[in-house]
């Protein structure tokens, strides 16, 4: 079973929250970021700032410019410094759509040893270049997202804690209603501990190049110092924990450039070798469920349902991203690697119908010459693919809740 633990949590305090969370820096154009840096002294974003900062010549004096970043901010009154505490984060959207997590560390042993699983697989490159960050910060601010198939036991336990004043509380620019709740009795944090390691794993639903650099941060760490005990805390990574029930994937769509030399005609008669096509005309739509896969092509669009008979393998047949891979890019298109292909845009979705029109106006654009939308991937499939060691395509899913940077901080070495 999984470790899950408590940490001494470091936060913001309620009255700069808004202000010092921010979201992922992949998340902003660089024009949001010199915007949220000018207007915004208390953001988080000007901890990390050095990390793309043309001040510093190399790498390891932009890491220790953030490293030195965040023990100033240490010495400040903005932030609260916890005791041993699990969190309870939940986001309210402005349709009033919930999520809550709970907060709490994981350890990479674990993880090493299959009790925390994946579904994607990770670039060597981007993985070295978090380790090698997180080598001279020593610490987390993102945790981890992972998720767990749905428990009551622990939905109550959470409700109970959510029934006390949240320790934060702030919205957003976009009507997103943020709360987190310390939880920091015994006997509490012992019940919830107990919930979630009767699990036999936990599957990680997104941050899996920072589970592996965290890993390797973990291991050369054990290197370098001398008699870490099993509870130091190089041996763990903050993890934010949701259920399967409230877990949101959304769609992940694709343009493509061209057709291969193909004509439209010719295009859709060898698309017929393995689906059925049916024209639904210039009305943009959503697909109705699994292997029920959308195109948009020449101005028109089409649902194209897979046959039976080409559902071969055994889990991965199940999503519909690979049937577009091995059953069209491949054979069709010769795309034979979409993490690399410049034929290929990613375009996310939304879950519903104005994702759709994203693509429809890429292929609209000229700039692309047909497009496929699809029916979002279910967390039992995403658990299914890890419990039998595959991985998804690249850009399968997109999932929320997105964890902010900063919310709650775990020090790894002080």
């Amino acid at each position: 079973m999984p470790q899950f633990k408590p940490f001494k949590g470091i936060r913001p305090i309620q009255e700069i929250a808004k202000q010092f969370t921010s979201k992922s820096v992949d998340a902003y154009t660089p024009a949001e970021i010199e915007t949220e840096l000018n207007q915004n002294e208390d953001s988080f974003l000007h901890i990390i700032k050095p990390t793309w900062s043309d001040v510093y010549q190399t790498m390891d004096e932009k890491y220790a410019a953030v490293s030195k970043n965040f023990q100033d901010l240490l010495e400040t009154d903005k932030i609260d410094k916890d005791k041993s505490s699990y969190y309870i984060y939940q986001v309210t959207k402005p349709t009033k759509e919930k999520v809550k997590s709970i907060i709490g560390l994981v350890n990479l042993d674990d993880y090493k040893e299959g009790k925390i699983k994946i579904h994607e697989a990770t670039l060597t490159k981007r993985v070295e270049m978090f380790a090698n960050y997180l080598q001279k910060i020593h610490f987390h601010a993102e945790p981890v997202l992972l998720t767990y198939p749905y428990n009551q036991r622990i939905d109550l336990l959470m409700d109970v804690e959510m029934k006390k004043k949240a320790a934060i509380s702030f919205e957003d620019k976009l009507g997103n209603l943020h709360q987190m709740w310390q939880i920091e009795n015994r006997l509490n944090m012992q019940q919830i501990k107990s919930s979630v390691e009767k699990y036999d794993n936990l599957y990680i639903a997104d941050g899996h190049h920072r589970m592996e650099s965290s890993l390797v941060y973990t291991e050369t760490m054990r290197k370098e110092m001398k008699g870490v005990s099993d509870q130091d805390p190089i041996n763990y990574t903050l993890a934010m924990l949701v259920s399967d029930k409230e877990l949101i994937i959304k769609d992940y769509n694709r343009a493509i450039k061209d057709l291969n030399g193909l004509t439209v005609e010719a295009f859709k008669e060898k698309l017929a070798e393995n689906f059925e096509i049916s024209e639904r005309g210039e009305q943009a739509f959503f697909p109705s469920k699994k292997h029920h896969i959308g195109m948009y092509l020449d101005g028109k669009f089409y649902s194209l349902f897979v046959k039976k008979e080409s559902l071969k393998v055994k889990g991965l047949s199940e999503l519909d991203t690979y049937l577009l891979e091995e059953l069209i890019l491949k054979p069709i298109l010769d795309i034979q690697n979409t993490s690399d292909s410049d034929r290929v845009r990613f375009v996310r979705g939304t879950g519903n119908i104005e994702g759709v029109k994203k693509v429809q106006t890429k292929v609209n654009s000229g700039e692309y010459q047909v497009g496929f939308f699809f029916y979002p991937v279910s967390a039992n499939d995403l658990e299914m693919i890890a419990d039998l060691g595959l991985k998804m395509p690249p850009k399968s899913t997109y999932i929320e809740p997105k964890p902010l940077n900063g919310l709650t901080i775990f020090q790894l070495k002080e």
